[in-house]
């Protein structure tokens, strides 16, 4: 399909969606673009957790996720993020749905390194056509970054690879991961753009630090992929786009 665009929603935004967003949501719908809504929930997972006295450990900027922990994390995705998320975006008028029972026949995981990350996964396959008869109806799936295994194990998939991956399989015109920094930023100032062979050395100075790894990660991985653009930012409009 063509004209479509995911936006990976965390951090804030995830809470509560910006008017501004909204519109931009709008207006895209409005220009025949087919939208997709990947989320997390690290706010939402990191609040149960501390309430349940779990310690919240991280490697690498992801989430490690014992099989217990699983539990919290999908109802913290799925029954306060994900059902908070589409009661925003229905009210605005947009037709979203939440997809939850069906998430398994769409996002095919593994283990990203259960030794080193546990009950993490890392995408294997993405099926389309459930997406893509959903987005022929105009509605907006909202996805939860979660995925399941051969064996019907669900696994936490970080929210910006599983967005990567939606973008990739359906070779998206653009890729949007909205998070809680203006982009990246280097000397107090937001990079317009960064080029891809530029990432490694960001990281190895320390300006690309903690969970923004991933993000970038991600957004090369999309790039050389073929998506037409890819941008981090706290907005759908401004932010740092990734370029070849």
């Amino acid at each position: 399909m063509e004209n479509i665009i995911v936006i990976k929603i965390g951090g804030v935004a995830s809470q509560h969606l910006s008017e501004t967003a909204i519109k931009q949501l709008k207006k895209w719908q409005q220009q025949g673009k087919k939208l997709i809504i990947v989320h997390g929930g690290g706010y939402a997972i990191n609040k149960l957790m501390k309430e349940k006295q779990v310690p919240v450990q991280k490697v690498n900027g992801l989430r490690v996720t014992s099989q217990s922990d699983m539990d919290l994390v999908t109802y913290a995705l799925c029954d306060q993020v994900g059902q908070h998320l589409s009661r925003q975006l229905i009210k605005a008028g947009l037709e979203a749905v939440q997809v939850e029972a069906s998430l398994s026949k769409i996002v095919t995981a593994d283990f990203l390194d259960k030794e080193t990350y546990g009950y993490v996964g890392q995408v294997q396959s993405i099926q389309t056509d459930y997406l893509e008869s959903m987005l022929s109806s105009d509605m907006i799936p909202v996805i939860p970054s979660l995925g399941f295994d051969s064996r019907g194990q669900a696994l936490n998939i970080n929210a910006d690879y599983l967005a990567t991956a939606m973008a990739c399989e359906l070779s998206a015109q653009r890729l949007a991961l909205m998070t809680d920094v203006k982009g990246v930023m280097e000397n107090g100032a937001v990079l317009d753009s960064l080029s891809v062979g530029a990432v490694q050395e960001k990281i190895d100075k320390g300006v690309i630090t903690g969970g923004m790894i991933p993000k970038i990660q991600s957004a090369v991985q999309t790039v050389l992929a073929g998506v037409g653009q890819v941008m981090i930012g706290d907005n759908l409009t401004t932010g740092t786009v990734i370029e070849v």
